[in-house]
């Protein structure tokens, strides 16, 4: 999940300009690859070089999917630290965080990387999402 935040005032990186732009300069990514699919690695190459991530659409993914999936991530990051920690550490996948800035003095940096394969997810369901761990489970499309 990632939070959109106000940019560094001392920012002097440029926004890619081949795509389009979600708030705070996210580079938008059409999954669909409608200008074909090496074009496709192109700007995912680029977006991950420039910024370090994009956002996804025409994925296939459901909406229902999404917003499942969503809803529980932010309740997960709403969680007092000490239990987000029972889903690290990041080995490399789980919870994590790290401060930022050259001092460590600009914020903290939090994420929950999973795998993609739903046996190792299910091992770690119960510590990322006390309330429903099924939103987790893979299905298809979680079902």
């Amino acid at each position: 999940m990632v939070a959109s935040s106000a940019a560094p005032a001392s920012s002097s990186a440029a926004a890619p300009a081949c795509r389009d732009m979600a708030p705070a300069g996210i580079p938008t990514i059409d999954m669909s690859a409608p200008a074909g699919r090496a074009e496709l690695s192109r700007q995912m190459v680029e977006a991950f070089a420039e910024r370090g991530f994009f956002k996804a659409v025409n994925h296939g993914v459901p909406p229902r999917v999404s917003a499942r999936l969503d809803a529980a991530s932010a309740a997960f990051f709403a969680r007092p630290a000490e239990e987000k920690q029972q889903a690290g550490p990041p080995d490399p996948l789980g919870y994590g965080s790290r401060s930022i800035g050259s001092h460590g003095d600009v914020g903290e940096l939090e994420y929950l990387i999973l795998h993609t394969d739903p046996d190792v997810v299910a091992r770690k369901a119960r510590a990322i999402d006390r309330d429903d761990p099924s939103r987790f489970r893979y299905g298809p499309y979680g079902t």
